[in-house]
């Protein structure tokens, strides 16, 4: 037999990609005589059968980390990613990290952070060993100053907090990735953020040098659209809110009907909170937005940039919120809530009008109320024809780097196998699901969660792609996995398989909803406003952005609530500006025109 096909597994993790092809190609499957005696005086031995070298890239992974069900009548195949060339790695590679953990997490049987079925995946794969070098949870700037002055710093460092960042490269702390990032990320990483222009390196590049990767979010993740309850909606009579006066007018209505399901005389007219600007559930941006601008975005003034709080359009703003709270269109206590306090009133089915992103149609609230039915629309046009809400870069704070003078097979490795699990992982016709008998069941023909429950391998995973933050390296990622899974329902429920059934599993029908509005919000991803204050904060915004903003939030609440009268928003920009607001203005414009 040829000596090429003798492989053990170990040796074959030793090829390239290339040599394996050419390897599979050569070598078919041969019987081997192998000699097995008994430990029992018997008259014969016993021939065993053996194939030689694996098939196929899955057959590179341990056998209890096979991904896809294929095996099962309604089961599907997962399909990998081609591995790029040179990998596995010879002799591996170990790359130490800084890793964020979440108490929530949890592992498969006596799996650990670092074996467990991704790290055994990529070494096996990619022949890339990834070692925990410390963790954190909570106050992550602690860890990385200790570790920063005592030199203790991994070769790879997540989600660095950006004051940190920001002292360790002046430190000479982290290595400038410009070249690498040019050399070893793939074309189709790249290709996708150039779409993006200046955005992925926003809070990364220092003096025209790149010096991390940046988290990544989806694309709509902080837009906020319309959530109306369309069964109170009808008992009202009144149309489907497109104006401010109508916004006013639906949630009066719904607070005057006392719709809710709590005592009498607590249903709340619109949803609203101490994210009274923008936040993750039950803002008012688009209210500010109807105006032109919201308070603390940098929008162009001429050939400057101008802080919105200072602009006169807000102050209209605040005089038709302040009436609104007067009204009634609010609960008297919104100012003390925050947005979770909005997520549990819309649950509880206290409030039926919230501007919130994707996910305002709460399950919870159908469960206690089978009843309720949530609809969304768009933002409504304000008093002076815009039509305008609240806009992030999906390109967030808090990079990923990679310590001074790190080797650079080590980037190149890094970047490597993020690229290929963003590719497994969020292009939805690959199908991975995670994997069976650890993130899911199978219970006879149906599909249930596992004991470490759904989509929680991304808290396993080290490396700028995955993560507890979640991060991926396309925006659009979760916007195409929507509209691929919203495609399933045109399949006929027989010809469907697990997965498919229980994606499409929707009782209260907010699943379907949430994927609808986030196609929605991504489509009309124009009437999102981001600030054009894109960089790294300035001197002044560090030494008295606190002080500025806790100002700014009391004088609004205040004039709100009626505390104190509008007249005193113009007190407020003078006081704005003597406190370090002008000086602040100057370093964000010397940033601008540099920039330009």
């Amino acid at each position: 037999m040829d000596s090429r096909c003798s492989l053990s597994r170990r040796k074959f993790l030793g090829m390239t990609a290339m040599g394996v092809g050419g390897l599979l190609a050569g070598c078919q499957p041969q019987v081997v005589e192998k000699v097995v005696k008994e430990t029992v005086p018997v008259k014969e031995t016993v021939l065993v059968l053996e194939t030689a070298a694996p098939t196929s890239l899955e057959d590179l992974l341990p056998a209890q980390d096979k991904l896809g069900s294929p095996d099962h009548p309604k089961g599907w195949k997962t399909i990998l990613p081609d591995p790029p060339p040179g990998t596995p790695y010879k002799p591996p590679i170990t790359i130490t990290t800084s890793k964020r953990v979440n108490v929530t997490t949890k592992y498969c049987g006596n799996d650990t952070m670092e074996d467990n079925p991704w790290f055994r995946m990529i070494y096996n794969l990619f022949g890339v060993q990834y070692k925990v070098a410390w963790t954190w949870s909570d106050a992550p700037w602690e860890k990385y100053n200790v570790a920063a002055a005592s030199g203790d710093l991994p070769d790879f460092m997540e989600t660095v907090p950006l004051a940190n960042f920001v002292n360790m490269v002046e430190a000479g702390q982290v290595e400038d990735i410009t070249d690498a990032y040019e050399r070893y990320a793939s074309p189709r990483w790249q290709a996708i953020w150039r779409e993006y222009g200046d955005q992925p390196w926003a809070t990364t590049k220092i003096n025209g040098r790149i010096y991390g990767l940046p988290p990544v979010m989806d694309l709509a993740h902080s837009e906020s659209i319309l959530w109306y309850r369309e069964d109170w909606l009808e008992k009202t009579g009144l149309p489907v809110p497109t104006t401010f006066d109508q916004v006013r007018e639906v949630a009066l209505a719904f607070a005057k009907g006392d719709y809710g399901a709590g005592a009498k005389g607590t249903t709340i007219g619109l949803a609203s909170n101490t994210g009274y600007y923008h936040t993750w559930f039950g803002d008012l941006a688009c209210i500010w937005g109807g105006f032109g601008y919201i308070p603390d975005q940098w929008q162009p003034e001429g050939d400057d940039l101008m802080y919105g709080a200072i602009r006169p359009e807000v102050k209209e703003a605040l005089a038709l919120l302040r009436q609104w709270y007067e009204d009634g269109v609010f609960a008297k206590d919104w100012y003390t809530k925050g947005p979770a306090d909005t997520l549990q009133d819309i649950a509880a089915n206290l409030c039926g009008l919230h501007f919130t992103p994707a996910w305002g149609a709460w399950p919870d609230s159908v469960k206690n109320d089978p009843s309720a039915r949530w609809r969304y629309t768009g933002i409504p046009v304000g008093p002076k024809g815009f039509r305008r809400r609240y806009g992030e870069s999906p390109f967030l704070p808090g990079p990923f780097c990679y310590r001074k003078d790190v080797e650079a097979e080590k980037i190149q490795a890094s970047l490597a196998v993020a690229d290929w699990w963003d590719q497994l992982w969020h292009d939805p016709w690959r199908r991975f699901h995670g994997w069976e008998g650890c993130n899911y069941v199978w219970d006879g023909d149906v599909v249930k969660e596992g004991g470490s429950g759904f989509l929680v391998f991304q808290d396993w995973t080290p490396g700028p792609i995955g993560t507890p933050g979640g991060t991926m390296v396309d925006p659009k990622a979760l916007a195409n996995q929507a509209r691929y899974e919203l495609g399933w329902a045109e399949i006929e429920p027989e010809k469907r398989d697990a997965w498919q059934n229980l994606v499409l599993e929707d009782p209260t029908g907010c699943l379907t909803l949430r994927r609808k509005s986030l196609l929605y919000i991504v489509e009309t991803s124009g009437e999102a406003v981001m600030t054009k204050f894109m960089g790294l904060p300035t001197p002044t915004q560090l030494e008295k952005g606190g002080d500025l903003s806790k100002l700014e939030n009391e004088t609004f609440i205040n004039i709100i609530i009626g505390q104190q009268p509008l007249s005193d928003w113009d007190k407020f920009v003078e006081q704005w500006k003597s406190m370090g607001g002008d000086q602040w203005t100057r370093e964000v414009n010397e940033w601008w025109h540099a920039r330009a």
